[in-house]
């Protein structure tokens, strides 16, 4: 009765997340988000180390000054 299941016990806790998260912004780095993985492990990921999104047809015309 209320047993885990297996897989969900390796999880990282929310309070743990939270933590990395923290720790992470008070390193400077600008969070752009994080991954949590079956294994336990919170993978930051850091805006500067995302790529840049192509604008698309709207963006690039407004960016313009065109609409």
């Amino acid at each position: 009765m209320g047993a885990e299941p297996r897989f969900a016990r390796n999880y990282a806790r929310k309070a743990e997340v939270r933590r990395f998260l923290t720790t992470a912004r008070e390193c400077g780095l600008d969070v752009a988000g994080f991954e949590v993985s079956p294994d336990g492990s919170i993978r930051i990921l850091e805006a500067r180390a995302m790529p840049e999104q192509a604008m698309d047809e709207f963006d690039r015309l407004e960016a313009e000054g065109r609409l």
